[in-house]
């Protein structure tokens, strides 16, 4: 592999170049060698026209802006949307009783106990302001979310740290301990069989049943069968090689190829998984003369990409009706491997089938699910 030229290094999908002006450094991000010669040029233009506005002025929230526009291109426009979201969570929260915004102050000025403060006021209920100075009432984020927003947080500041444009990471503080319980116990657990039928035959008019039953039988992801065209599909086997994504306005839409080359993969057809594809198709046919090559077969009612938040309030009515313990759409693929599990699957196979990136992802699968076996075994132990 050829050596880069000083100044540049990889970066995320693309290059970072770093170089000096005045002994400060700045940084351009871009796909290529010329785009960050270009946006080098146009940093230099600015500052030469006394428009570029230095490190010491910016105010946290004008450089979120300006981290945000220097990564826009070279990671995927989903990975810019979450870092929008926090960071726009970030900027208008409250800190302190006089109703100051973290955003507001200088990006030179942030202190450790301003990052406890706001780690504090992202996980409360409380009223703040946005950028025009209207007041909302936001709810608290939840651990996980908390600690992904101050990471974040911390990279920024990485960033101006690497750039000169602050001498130190203020973000210091310890991630939050969880006290919430694990999703993979509630709405992400997996369904018992009797659940399993239960929910099933309360689903029987469901506009999504095919969906249901192709989930619970190959460990699809929702994103991942929504995306299923005519031609992935054959007598035998679902070849999984693109999602849907969320663009970064906000949108839904079908991305070229999946997150991960691990996620691009092969996954035998039982006869279920078979006859609900199969019926779905027919059902797409009736109701649009034809389905085409690039058209998804598994559709919302109104013909629009699966989204999850509808199929999420659909589970909830189904499982109100069966008289069972909501959860939500990623429970089925935590069912199908689960089920794998208890068959005695190979490790590496179910690696293969779900998708994961790392074998220590399945192993963890294993043990959670046989802890749990465990216990229930032990339960139905009389031992008086």
């Amino acid at each position: 592999m050829a050596r880069l030229p000083v100044g540049f290094s990889k970066y995320k999908d693309g290059l970072r170049y770093q170089f000096t002006i005045d002994q400060r450094r700045y940084s351009v991000y871009g796909k290529t060698k010329k785009e960050c010669k270009e946006k080098e040029d146009a940093k230099r233009k600015e500052i030469e026209a006394g428009t570029y506005k230095k490190a010491d002025k910016l105010t946290v929230s004008e450089y979120f802006d300006r981290w945000i526009e220097a990564k826009t291109g070279t990671v995927k426009e989903t990975t810019i949307r979450t870092d929008k979201i926090l960071l726009n969570r970030i900027r208008d929260t409250m800190i302190d009783k006089a109703g100051n915004r973290f955003g507001d102050l200088k990006l030179t000025a942030v202190e450790v106990q301003n990052v406890r403060d706001l780690q504090k006021a992202l996980r409360k209920e409380l009223k703040t302001k946005d950028k025009n100075g209207k007041e909302v009432l936001r709810n608290g984020m939840s651990t996980r979310a908390t600690n992904d927003a101050i990471y974040l947080l911390k990279q920024v500041y990485k960033t101006a740290i690497e750039e000169r444009a602050v001498i130190y990471n203020p973000v210091s503080v310890k991630p939050l301990k969880r006290t919430e319980a694990a999703a993979k116990d509630t709405i992400h657990r997996a369904l018992t069989v009797k659940e399993t039928n239960a929910f099933l035959s309360a689903a029987a008019e469901s506009w999504y049943y095919n969906l249901y039953v192709f989930l619970l039988n190959t460990g699809c992801r929702i994103g991942e069968a929504g995306a299923l065209m005519i031609g992935d599909v054959s007598t035998d086997v679902v070849k999984v090689c693109r999602t849907i994504t969320r663009t970064e306005c906000g949108g839904y839409e079908i991305g070229k190829e999946a997150k991960t080359a691990a996620g691009r993969r092969t996954i035998p057809l039982n006869d279920a998984s078979k006859k609900a594809w199969n019926d779905q198709k027919n059902v797409a046919q009736m109701l649009n003369g034809i389905v085409t090559i690039g058209v998804p077969v598994f559709r919302a009612p109104r013909g629009g990409l699966l989204k999850s938040a509808n199929v999420n309030a659909d589970i909830a009515k189904i499982c109100k009706t069966a008289g069972i313990e909501t959860f939500s759409v990623h429970a089925f693929r935590d069912t199908f491997a689960t089920r794998c599990v208890e068959s005695k699957m190979d490790v590496n196979t179910l690696m293969q089938i779900m998708g994961h990136t790392d074998v220590q992802m399945t192993l963890a699968l294993y043990a959670h699910v046989m802890s749990e076996r465990k216990q229930e075994q032990l339960n139905a132990v009389n031992f008086m």
